[in-house]
């Protein structure tokens, strides 16, 4: 498994960015960042820094409809996997 580098979601299928810096266009199952789309959009790509912070103003939800939030789920917790600390 891998880690989303938006949300520390440490669920992944794929690394968001190969070795060669390709771009996995796997779409995370907590945030909804999807890696090759959002950071690549012609017309308004975001950062990792600007979609976690409209993910978090949002209210920090679980987006996926597919995979079931985990019953222990703790975002304050998850985002310390990648150094954040809210």
């Amino acid at each position: 498994m891998y880690t989303c580098r938006v949300c520390g979601y440490d669920g992944l299928d794929y690394p968001q960015i190969s070795e060669k810096g390709y771009a996995s266009q796997e779409i995370c199952h907590c945030c909804g960042f999807q890696s090759g789309f959002h950071d690549d959009a012609m017309d308004e790509p975001f950062t990792i820094e600007e979609f976690r912070e409209l993910w978090l103003q949002n209210g920090a939800k679980w987006v996926s409809r597919f995979r079931p939030k985990p019953t222990n789920w703790d975002v304050k917790e998850q985002l310390k996997r990648i150094g954040i600390n809210i």
